[in-house]
């Protein structure tokens, strides 16, 4: 796969303290699809968030039509139609998962996108605003990969 984009998602659901992940799999599957359709998941279980591994990035994902072959799917679980997400889980997205993703195939910040933006739906969630999600990826771009900043208007740090 050529990965260019970070799409994120929601799972819409309530997170709980116990894993929804599986749950999202099983589903997945009785659509009769090879595996979950994200390649990557974040998730509180047991008071603490977690990145889960969803399909191996040797395969395209199924989380949004014409994207699948170029985006990394990321389902955050939770329903952030009815809630913001927490910084206590972007940071850990961000730090764990989605900027090693963006130093391991050169994925500029302008390219960690929402599913909203190419399809008619919410998700990541009405309350996932991109200026949450961008100031966390500000910070870690400046500590960690400055060339990777673009902001959303495309100027770098």
């Amino acid at each position: 796969m050529n990965w260019r984009y970070i799409m994120l998602h929601h799972s819409a659901t309530r997170d709980g303290d116990t894993y929804s992940w599986s749950a999202i799999e099983r589903y997945h599957r009785s659509l009769g699809w090879l595996d979950i359709g994200y390649h990557f998941g974040v998730e509180k279980v047991q008071g603490s968030y977690a990145v889960l591994v969803g399909r191996p990035l040797t395969m395209a994902g199924a989380h949004c039509t014409g994207m699948n072959t170029r985006a990394i799917g990321v389902c955050f679980v939770g329903n952030y139609d009815e809630e913001a997400p927490s910084r206590e889980m972007l940071l850990i997205a961000t730090h764990r998962l989605i900027g090693p993703l963006m130093m391991l195939f050169g994925i500029p910040s302008s390219n960690v996108i929402y599913h909203r933006d190419y399809a008619p739906k919410t998700c990541p969630g009405k309350k996932f605003t991109r200026e949450l999600m961008d100031e966390v990826l500000q910070a870690w771009c400046r500590s960690n990969a400055p060339q990777l900043w673009t902001g959303p208007t495309g100027n770098p740090l």
